[in-house]
Parts: C-alpha cells; structure tokens; sequence
C-alpha cells in the first residue's frame, strides 16, 4: 500500500469532511473522493477496497450511498479471497477491515 491502512482512512475522512462542508452533495461527495482516490483504486485491490469501504461507511452513516459504489464494494467482498490482504496489510488492520464489512453489511441490511 502507498500509505498505512488507518493514515489512507484518516485521509478519506478528513476528505469528507471538507467536501461536505464545501457544501456538496453526498454525491458529489462520492465522486470528488473517487477521483482524488484513483490512482490507489486502480494501483491496489486492497487500497481500493479500503477506499470503497471508508466511502461506503461514511456515506451510510448518512443514510445514503450511491449504487455504483455499492455495487463495487458488494462485488470486492464476495471475491474478497482474491485480494491480497495478508501481503498488504498487518494483521490489526485485517481485523479491522473484516470488523468494518461486517459493520457495512449491517448498514446496508438497515437501508436497503
């Protein structure tokens, strides 16, 4: 990975933060973090799950998420075997991960 798992998510967060209180949509949100994000979506599986997961996270703390990103993050997790986070990733930060899908998949089940 280019940076430490809680560094790209503290990041991601920071991000956020300061989108919304630009005054953008959660949309707009979505896409300007997906754009700022690109190179470690297409550089890394696991950054991109990390990506998609923190996105998806935050946006669903808001009662929303866009259906492409779900779609993503859905596919990722149901083929999570393929992505290589156990060569990425301390063994904390794959305990945190797996914490953090079960905790979308529990999102998701409440809003969609």
């Amino acid at each position: 990975m280019l940076s430490g798992y809680k560094e790209l998510e503290q990041y991601i967060v920071e991000d956020f933060e300061e989108f919304l209180d630009e005054g953008l949509s959660l949309s707009q949100v979505t896409e300007k973090l997906l754009v700022e994000y690109h190179r470690g979506i297409v550089n890394s599986n696991v950054e991109k799950l990390v990506i998609y997961l923190t996105i998806a996270l935050l946006c669903l703390g808001k009662s929303y998420l866009r259906e492409d990103v779900r779609n993503e993050l859905n596919n990722m997790i149901s083929d999570i075997s393929s992505i290589p986070l156990k060569e990425e990733l301390e063994a904390e930060d794959i305990k945190k991960v797996l914490r953090e899908i079960e905790q979308y998949k529990g999102h998701l089940g409440h809003i969609f």
